[in-house]
């Protein structure tokens, strides 16, 4: 039975390690894929506004010599971008920075795009996984109507305009700050932002002059969300209806309905039968018995040796000066109790030797008379 367990315990271990390696392999390829994917999605991005805006500018140029483009499928949606590039797209690395800017900061526009540098508006959405953000009034661009908002009936135009994602590194915080030469208060783009463990932020290389310690900067208040009660919405009291109570009784699912899914001989299966589980014990048993029926000097008869156990059992007892035949008898017994009798003060230390007293048994104890009562 031990080794049918150690087998189990062993076979489990390699099946996790092989599922570790699997999944780390796994990891590394979907991880190379998503970097590619991730870049041509960037570049189909970039070539589309480029070219929907290029186009829209040139019919603005040219005027009523502009050529007739928009006809076909795309009359009415020409010079939009599909509505995929509009949305942020998650760092395919899992990993991503902590820029330190939340919705309803005010920032400024200091990398992509560049037809938008240097313009100043408020979050209005962070994505932080994607390492974006969106900028209200900041990166508009045309996109089509979904299908879904025409299939509603509503009188929808055929074209809508959104704020497109703005990489957060292209991004810079505004905040008003006072001037240490002049004494006035003016907004100033803050390159360098600094966090601590605690939550905080602050700038690292400007000291305030009326404190003289790091400007920090508050958060952006939080805008509680607007909650709507609709007639599909689940109640409360059917919420809080209790519909099943846990027991002690029976279990979540019976065990015997994994051992059914499992085969009955399977490695990596850890209940078996009381009968298969006897059968295992007994054989243990009698291998345990057989071990210490063969081993030396257990009172084995020497039929039961092999030549070679035979002879080395030979070689050990002459090697230790051991006679096969040398028995202790009664005679031998009695000799070495006299001499162990005849040498017992020789072999005490002189700390024991202390006199023994003789002991007495205590005096009879005389019966209890009771007083009678006249």
């Amino acid at each position: 039975m031990q080794k049918l367990l150690k087998r189990t315990a062993q076979v489990q271990k390699q099946a996790a390690r092989r599922s570790r390696t699997r999944s780390r392999i796994n990891a590394s390829d979907q991880r190379r894929l998503l970097i590619g994917q991730h870049k041509q999605v960037n570049q189909a991005r970039k070539e589309l506004l480029y070219s929907a805006r290029q186009a829209l500018r040139e019919d603005w140029q040219l005027g009523p010599l502009a050529p007739r483009r928009d006809v076909g499928d795309n009359a009415k949606t020409y010079g939009t971008v599909p509505i995929r590039v509009v949305q942020a797209v998650d760092n395919p690395l899992g990993k991503w920075k902590k820029w330190g800017i939340r919705v309803g900061d005010r920032v400024c526009v200091t990398g992509d795009p560049e037809r938008d540098r240097g313009k100043i508006g408020v979050v209005g959405e962070v994505t932080e996984k994607a390492e974006s953000c969106k900028v209200r009034g900041v990166n508009r661009v045309n996109v089509p109507t979904p299908e879904y908002m025409k299939a509603q009936g509503r009188a929808e135009p055929p074209v809508q305009t959104t704020e497109a994602p703005i990489h957060l590194s292209s991004v810079r915080l505004v905040t008003p700050l006072v001037d240490p030469n002049t004494g006035i208060k003016r907004d100033v783009i803050v390159n360098e932002l600094t966090l601590t463990p605690t939550g905080q932020r602050y700038i690292a290389n400007y000291i305030s002059p009326d404190t003289g310690q790091p400007h920090y900067i508050p958060w952006p208040p939080k805008q509680k969300p607007e909650y709507k009660d609709n007639d599909v919405d689940t109640l409360r009291i059917d919420v809080e209806k209790v519909t099943w109570t846990p027991t002690l009784l029976r279990a979540p699912m019976p065990s015997g309905v994994i051992d059914e899914l499992r085969n009955k001989y399977s490695k990596f299966r850890t209940r078996h039968e009381d009968t298969y589980i006897e059968m295992k014990e007994s054989m243990d048993e009698e291998r345990k018995r057989r071990e210490q029926e063969m081993q030396w000097g257990g009172g084995t008869p020497k039929e039961m040796l092999t030549p070679v156990q035979e002879l080395n059992r030979a070689r050990n007892m002459e090697r230790k000066g051991i006679d096969d035949q040398d028995k202790l008898t009664e005679e031998v017994l009695a000799g070495i109790g006299a001499m162990m009798v005849r040498k017992g003060k020789r072999l005490l230390p002189k700390e024991e030797k202390v006199e023994q007293a003789t002991l007495q048994p205590p005096p009879p104890l005389e019966p209890r008379m009771e007083a009678q009562t006249p």
